[in-house]
C-alpha cells in the first residue's frame, strides 16, 4: 500500500485495512484438487494401545472442531481445527466417554440438522444418534442376513464408515474393503431394522467403466463422504480420493498423500478453499485435501 494513501485514511481505517489483509494472507490460496491444505496429528493410540485401538479410523467436523474416536472406541475426542499447513500437533483436545453404545465408536458422521453426529457402533451393525457430549442412542440395527444383499467379509469384518446425507435424510453405508455401498432411509422400520432406500440401494465400485482399478489396481472402498450432489470415497492402498455420483458413474480421482486411508468428513468453512478430511488410520494424522471444487461437499450432509 503506497505511503500517500496510507497519510489519506484515518487511523481507524488504517487498523481495518491491516486486518482485513493479515486474515486473507491467512487463507491458503486455491492450489488444486488434492492439495494438502492441512495437517493435524493426534497422539498415536490415546488410551495406550497400539492395536487395534490406537489405529483410529474415524474423523468428524461440525463446523467448529474436529471429532475422531478410536477403533471401536470408548471416547468421544474433540480437537481444534489446525491453522493452514503443517504438520501441527492437535490442540484443546477435550475427552468425552461415550455412553449407551455397543462396544464402542468405530465411525462418526455429523448432522448439521439434528447437530449430532451419526455413529457406527463396534459390532459394525447397530446405528447410532450421539450428542457431542458422547451420549448415544440407538436408531435402528443392520440385519446381517437380509440388509446387506452382496455383501462380502472381509478381514475386519466390522470395521464400517458411513456418511450422513441431508438431501434426503438417508445414511450412506460402507463396509471396509468392500466394493458396495449401502444405501439406508435414517430411521428403521417397525422391529427397528433398517431400511435399504428404495430405487438406489446400494452403489458399486467395481463395474467398469466406473470402477477404481485403472488408478489404484484394485477396487474397494476404505471411507465415504457426502454433502452434495456427489459421494467421495477413498481407497486404502490408492494415491486418490474419487468422486462418484451417487447412482455410480465415476465422475473423477484426485491426488491423496497418505495410502493408510480411513474416514472422510466434509468442510467447506475452515480454510478459503473446501476440503476433505480424511484420517490416515495408521499414522495420527487429520489430513485436509482441497476439494475438486468450491463447496462440492458441504459439512453435515450438506444443504
Amino acid at each position: 500500500m503506497k505511503t500517500s494513501l496510507l497519510r489519506r485514511l484515518s487511523p481507524f481505517a488504517i487498523v481495518a485495512v491491516v486486518l482485513l489483509q493479515l486474515t486473507v494472507g491467512a487463507r491458503p490460496a486455491a492450489a488444486a484438487p488434492g492439495a494438502v491444505i492441512a495437517d493435524v496429528v493426534v497422539p498415536f493410540g490415546d488410551d495406550g494401545t497400539l492395536w487395534p485401538v490406537g489405529i483410529s479410523s474415524s474423523v468428524a467436523f461440525d463446523g467448529k472442531y474436529l471429532y475422531y474416536a478410536e477403533y471401536s472406541g470408548p471416547i468421544l475426542h474433540r480437537i481444534d481445527v489446525p491453522p493452514a499447513g503443517g504438520p501441527t500437533p492437535a490442540t484443546n483436545k477435550i475427552d468425552m466417554p461415550i455412553v449407551g453404545m455397543h462396544a464402542g465408536a468405530m465411525s462418526l458422521a455429523y448432522d448439521r440438522g439434528r447437530d449430532m453426529f451419526w455413529a457406527i457402533g463396534g459390532d459394525g451393525l447397530s446405528v447410532y444418534l450421539l450428542s457431542k457430549t458422547g451420549i448415544a442412542t440407538l436408531m435402528f440395527t443392520i440385519n446381517a442376513a437380509t440388509d446387506r444383499p452382496g455383501y462380502q467379509p472381509t478381514t475386519y469384518a466390522t470395521e464400517t464408515k458411513l456418511a450422513y446425507d441431508r438431501s434426503d435424510d438417508t445414511i450412506w453405508y460402507a463396509p471396509d474393503a468392500n466394493s458396495r455401498i449401502f444405501h439406508y432411509r435414517a430411521f428403521g422400520d417397525t422391529l427397528g431394522f433398517a431400511q435399504l432406500v428404495a430405487g438406489s440401494p446400494f452403489l458399486d465400485v467395481s463395474v467398469p467403466p466406473n470402477d477404481m482399478t485403472p488408478q489404484c489396481g484394485y477396487s474397494i472402498v476404505s471411507g465415504v463422504a457426502v454433502g452434495g450432489r456427489d459421494l467421495f470415497l477413498d481407497i486404502a492402498g490408492c494415491p486418490y480420493y474419487f468422486e462418484y455420483s451417487k447412482t455410480g458413474t465415476k465422475i473423477g480421482w484426485f491426488p491423496l498423500a497418505g495410502t493408510a486411508a480411513g474416514d472422510v468428513e466434509c468442510d467447506n468453512v475452515s480454510y478459503g478453499v473446501s476440503v476433505l478430511w480424511v484420517k490416515d488410520a495408521w499414522a495420527g494424522h487429520f489430513r485436509a485435501y482441497e476439494q475438486p471444487s468450491a463447496g462440492a461437499c458441504a459439512f453435515g450432509g450438506g444443504l
